[in-house]
């Protein structure tokens, strides 16, 4: 069995899982979620854990569960549409307990430009495209700094989980096209898997991982797809073991982390793959 390099598994990890413990399946109260949240962020994982992840429906309910001297890492899921969230770029603006970074919404169509323009300082844009819509809506988004796509590798039905030939497609397209992207919903554990409560295969988020970093190396689609295929974890700790810091790092600059209902889940995984030491 071979060894990680520590340094590679820092880059590899770092700032990987979005805390989307609002959301489907997990559907977290609040007052659960920001506790939860902010224990995450003081535990010895934090390193790990990138924003958390709020619907601008419910940023209302957020702000009065935070401390006068919170420092709340936020990404803003547009839920109520462009103009919902324009308008919660201005809300946050005096409210120095949230650091707003990103901003999460489906591609808004001619309204895109407007949206790049009037992102905040030093906040970036996610923009949600189908994979069916790959090829005419990645080029709208490449180019600019401050906008980056985002695939929906989950859901509540079966047909919301893309095929790993769907999901290396999209892979190859960003890489292929220079674009940095994040992945969003059914992906809290880290290999690929069948859930026997719902029958729905699952693709895991170490298969992604390793899949970006073919993909980031100019492998050919079908080889991307098969590494999402892989439902052997030995076979894929091993793979990342095997990773150089140069590889980690152009891994990251192609596939940014992933939203996650739960955090410790991906921890507890990668712990059983020998990826992590035991907390």
């Amino acid at each position: 069995m071979s060894t990680a390099d520590p340094g590679a598994l820092g880059v590899l990890f770092a700032e990987l899982i979005d805390d989307a413990a609002l959301f489907p399946p997990g559907d977290a109260p609040m007052p659960e979620a920001v506790p939860a949240h902010l224990a995450y962020d003081a535990g010895v994982h934090s390193g790990m854990l990138g924003r958390f992840l709020c619907p601008v429906s419910k940023l209302a309910d957020l702000k009065p569960l935070l401390d006068e001297d919170a420092g709340l890492r936020l990404g803003l899921i547009a839920d109520t549409g462009v103009d919902g969230l324009l308008a919660a770029f201005a809300e946050l603006e005096d409210d120095d307990r949230l650091i707003l970074e990103a901003a999460e919404i489906r591609h808004p169509g001619e309204r895109l430009e407007e949206l790049e323009r009037r992102l905040p300082y030093g906040v970036e844009a996610y923009i949600e495209i189908a994979p069916a819509d790959m090829r005419s809506l990645l080029p709208t988004v490449t180019g600019r700094e401050l906008l980056h796509a985002k695939l929906r590798t989950g859901g509540l039905s079966a047909e919301a989980f893309p095929t790993p030939l769907a999901v290396a497609e999209f892979l190859v397209g960003c890489a292929d096209l220079e674009l940095g992207l994040k992945c969003t919903a059914g992906l809290h554990n880290a290999v690929r898997h069948t859930d026997a409560a719902t029958g729905f295969t699952h693709h895991g988020f170490v298969n992604v991982l390793l899949a970006a970093e073919r993909a980031s190396d100019g492998a050919e689609i079908e080889d991307v797809a098969a590494v999402l295929a892989v439902t052997d974890g030995a076979d894929l700790a091993e793979r990342v073991k095997a990773l150089t810091v140069e590889d980690t790092a152009r891994t990251r600059d192609l596939f940014h982390g992933f939203g996650s209902c739960s955090f410790q889940e991906p921890i507890d995984d990668l712990s059983k793959l020998g990826l992590l030491p035991t907390a």
